[in-house]
Order: C-alpha cells, then sequence, then structure tokens
C-alpha cells in the first residue's frame, strides 16, 4: 500500500504513522487527518501485522473523544494492551529468574534484542514482545543451556541449531546463543565475527538494563545490531515496523554516545551501506526521527523508500502475513520446498534494491538450505 495506489489508501497510510509517530514521540496529532470516515478496523489490523499495536493504542488517547475509534474497536484495542502488558510481566519475571540461576551458576549472560530495547518506549509494556535471547561465550554455552532446561516446565517446542539452543519455559520462548549474530556467507560471517570480538572482549563497555544487574550489549554494537537484525530478517522474508522503530529509538537516546564514524564503518564493512541509506529514510521520514540524530543520514530516490514501505505492509512482521502463504505442508519435504517458493517469491521482490548483497545471500542460503535438507537437520 502507498501512494500509487488510491486517495483512501494514502490516507488511511497518512493516519497510520500519524498515529505511530505521536504514539513515539508523545506528540499532538493532526486531528484533520481523522475527520469524516475512519477504517479503524483497517488501522487497527496494520498495527497488528506491524505489531506496533500498542504504540498505535498510545496515539489513538491522544485524539479527541469525537475521533476515537467505535467503543466496539476501543474494547478489542483495550483487550490486545491488556494481554500485552500480562506478556511483559510475564517475560520480566522470567528474566530476572533465569539470569538469578545464571549468574548462580557463574555465567553473567548478555541480554539481545527485546526487553532491552523495551525500555525506551514511553510505555514499554507496549511494545509487542516476542522471546528473551541470551548470548554467553561458547565456554558456557553447554552449561547455560542446561541451567534454562532446569527452570520451569517445558510449554512447547525445544530445538537447537548452530547459533542458539530454543527452550519454551513457562509459556516464554527463551533462547541461549553462542553466537550474536551470524551470516551464511562465510566471508560476510568473518567481518561479522571480526565486529562482535571487537566489542564483547571488553567487558566494562556492557551496560546494564535499568533496575536489574542484567548485562546489555555495548551501545555503538547495539546500534549495528539492531539494524544488521533487522535487515537480515528483511532479506530473509520480511519485518515489521516495530523492529524499525526499536532501532530508531535507540538511536535517538544513545545519539551523543554513539560513535557514528565507527558505526558507518562497521555498517560499510558488511556491504550494507546502500540499506542503512534507505531504511535511514524510512526512520527519518516515516518513524519521526530527527534528521539530525540518524548517523550518515542521505536522501534516497523516494521510489526505492517506497518500495520497502509497500512490502513492508504487504507482508507483516517476518513475512507473516504475505497473502499467497498459504499453510506450509506437514511432510518434511513438502514444506522444505513450501519455504524455498516463498522465499524465492521475496528475494524477486527485494533483488533490485542492493542485487550484490541480497544476490550474495541468497546464493550462501540456498547452499546452506541445500546441506540441511540433505543431512535431514
Amino acid at each position: 500500500m502507498g501512494k500509487s495506489g488510491t486517495g483512501g489508501i494514502e490516507r488511511l497510510e497518512q493516519q497510520f504513522f500519524a498515529l505511530l509517530r505521536s504514539g513515539l514521540w508523545n506528540k499532538a496529532i493532526d486531528v484533520t487527518l481523522f475527520e469524516g470516515e475512519v477504517a479503524w478496523r483497517n488501522l487497527l489490523e496494520m498495527g497488528q501485522k506491524q505489531t506496533v499495536l500498542g504504540v498505535l493504542a498510545d496515539g489513538i488517547e491522544k485524539l479527541p473523544v469525537a475521533y476515537r475509534p467505535p467503543l466496539s474497536e476501543i474494547r478489542w484495542l483495550q483487550m490486545q494492551v491488556v494481554a500485552m502488558k500480562r506478556h511483559y510481566v510475564l517475560l520480566n519475571h522470567t528474566l530476572k529468574e533465569i539470569s538469578k540461576d545464571l549468574r548462580t551458576a557463574g555465567i553473567h549472560a548478555v541480554l539481545l534484542k527485546g526487553q532491552g530495547v523495551a525500555q525506551y518506549y514511553r510505555y514499554p509494556e507496549q511494545r509487542q514482545c516476542g522471546d528473551i535471547d541470551l548470548y554467553v561465550s561458547s565456554e558456557e554455552y553447554v552449561q547455560a543451556c542446561n541451567v534454562v532446561r532446569n527452570y520451569g516446565i517445558a510449554t512447547g517446542e525445544e530445538s537447537e541449531n548452530r547459533a542458539h539452543c530454543h527452550f519454551s519455559r513457562n509459556q516464554v520462548i527463551v533462547e541461549v546463543h553462542r553466537l550474536v549474530t551470524y551470516s551464511d556467507d562465510p566471508f560476510m560471517d568473518c567481518k561479522l565475527q571480526g565486529i562482535v570480538n571487537r566489542y564483547f572482549q571488553n567487558t566494562l563497555s556492557y551496560k546494564v538494563l535499568a533496575e536489574t544487574d542484567i548485562w546489555l550489549p555495548p551501545i555503538n554494537f547495539n546500534a549495528f545490531y539492531l539494524f544488521f537484525h533487522l535487515v537480515k530478517h528483511f532479506i530473509m522474508e520480511g519485518v515489521g515496523l516495530r523492529q524499525i522503530c526499536d532501532w530508531a529509538l535507540f538511536l535517538h537516546v544513545h545519539q551523543r554516545e554513539i560513535d557514528k564514524k565507527q558505526l558507518l564503518d562497521d555498517v560499510r564493512s558488511v556491504g550494507m551501506l546502500k540499506l542503512w541509506k534507505i531504511f535511514g529514510c524510512i526512520a527519518v521520514n516515516y518513524i519521526g526521527l530527527p534528521m539530525e540524530e540518524f548517523p550518515g543520514f542521505q536522501s534516497v530516490a523516494e521510489k526505492r523508500v517506497r518500495r520497502v514501505i509497500n512490502l513492508i505492509f504487504y507482508v507483516g512482521n517476518f513475512g507473516h502475513y504475505t497473502p499467497q502463504n498459504g499453510t506450509r505442508p506437514a511432510n518434511y519435504y513438502k514444506g522444505k520446498l513450501y519455504s524455498f517458493h516463498k522465499r524465492y517469491w521475496w528475494k524477486r521482490q527485494i533483488m533490485p534494491l542492493c542485487p550484490m548483497l541480497i544476490g550474495r545471500w541468497t546464493f550462501f542460503s540456498l547452499f546452506h538450505s541445500i546441506k540441511v535438507v540433505l543431512l535431514h537437520r
């Protein structure tokens, strides 16, 4: 959806971003955008698909009562917000308990993403949260997995891959990472691990989550990592606006602490400068981050930015809402073929944005997928 569509779609998008910016930055809304009939159900569905419904709820509260949604929509929204708050409390409780167990075992884990960036929102409990991601050193990885395995009650499937162990405990997903991040492209991965090692070798540069003793990554690394992580998901299957909001808020809060030259050098070293500029335009022109707070801001052709915005709205958070997705077959090989077709379609949509980077990414990801299928793991 975008400016190439009908006037109704343009207005709907304007309303959506007005509410989003208001909720993020605590700013007044242009109420003239909400005069006349408003497609509230469509707006709320957009917020749900982009996992920013809690932020929209805050924006809606800033509208005069006469401009707000009908009572039925308000009640539905309130139910969603209550569920978010409950899950937020559950995640915080689980995080504190697991962190305590890890420290008792002599392991000090680093919290990645999630609750670590929720603190930058006006109302952290209204950020739609997902799981808990903890990074530990390779020497402590097996022991850390055992600590989490012995915590609580298993409430879902649990598995392990080359990067992390995936647990479902007390209705909360917990992932223990031995790698902060990685790439299937061995050349990019070499650069990535170099960046990780440079930042993580000095524990004095770690930060601490407010009102806890839980470690957070170094600020400059997080500015890079939040971007890399959202781009990684964007290239793989699609990404929601929540990840861009996380990143924009982080850049805003830590604008004076970030070494902008080093950050841009890190982005350039992994070949993502083109996408940095595109997502920077989205962060500034759509999300509302002040231009001077974005490192190395440069305007990009609006056609390219609109392409990304349209795709984000089309597929939703992590590509879960792609209309032609259908249901993944239960059969192992048919399921893999389904995933291949889905990702091949997606790569065709995004390839023109950065052909060299996305082309390499696609090649090495395909090679890895074939290896997984042949080895059946």
